[in-house]
């Protein structure tokens, strides 16, 4: 009878001390499990956070109204902006055209879209970073044109054309290619600014 009591009494704060490091270990791993959740909640975030900044373009409100005037480089007459035959304005062409905004500048895939143009159309007189060639150079800070240090200016350059080899475009570009164009000439410059010369396109 001694025996069974002693037995119980030794048992009872044997289980008292495994309640006691179970509830410790319970506890202690409660809030292991919280600090972690919390910790890789904050890294998903700001991984998605980055991710975003890196991909997402500015978004651009596009507006669409009446055309504001666009005149000629070298003639002063007012510029046609007819569509040509397959062309539909997309969103883009319509707010520049209503605006005088390039909406694409900035745009990462749409300044690369705009390499891609113009390493096809324009390169072949202006170098393939627009470092100037047969014609000017696009992407410093001189223009034979000062309009051009606007994108309604240069797109009205582009278009109805320049002094010397450079053609009008209407009829060969579409205006949202144009835009594009502009779009890439633009970021090429900055980079050149930082890099203090011909930056690489990419």
């Amino acid at each position: 009878m001694k025996e069974s009591q002693q037995s119980q009494s030794q048992a009872m704060p044997l289980r008292r001390v495994k309640q006691q490091l179970a509830m410790a270990f319970g506890i202690s791993g409660l809030v292991m499990a919280t600090f972690f959740t919390v910790a890789c909640a904050k890294d998903d975030t700001s991984a998605q956070t980055q991710g975003a900044s890196k991909t997402e373009p500015a978004k651009v409100v596009l507006k669409d109204g009446p055309a504001i005037e666009f005149r000629g480089t070298l003639s002063g007459d007012v510029l046609d902006l007819t569509p040509m035959e397959d062309e539909t304005f997309t969103p883009e062409a319509k707010h520049f055209m209503a605006t005088g905004e390039n909406p694409y500048r900035g745009n990462e895939e749409e300044v690369k879209k705009g390499y891609t143009i113009f390493s096809t159309a324009c390169s072949g007189c202006h170098g393939h970073l627009a470092e100037g060639k047969l014609g000017p150079a696009l992407a410093d800070d001189y223009w034979t044109y000062p309009k051009n240090e606007t994108d309604k200016g240069i797109f009205e350059t582009i278009y109805g054309g320049a002094a010397g080899m450079m053609g009008p475009q209407q009829g060969r570009m579409t205006v949202d290619e144009i835009l594009h164009v502009i779009a890439w000439i633009r970021h090429q410059a900055e980079e050149n600014l930082k890099n203090g010369g011909a930056a690489p396109h990419g």
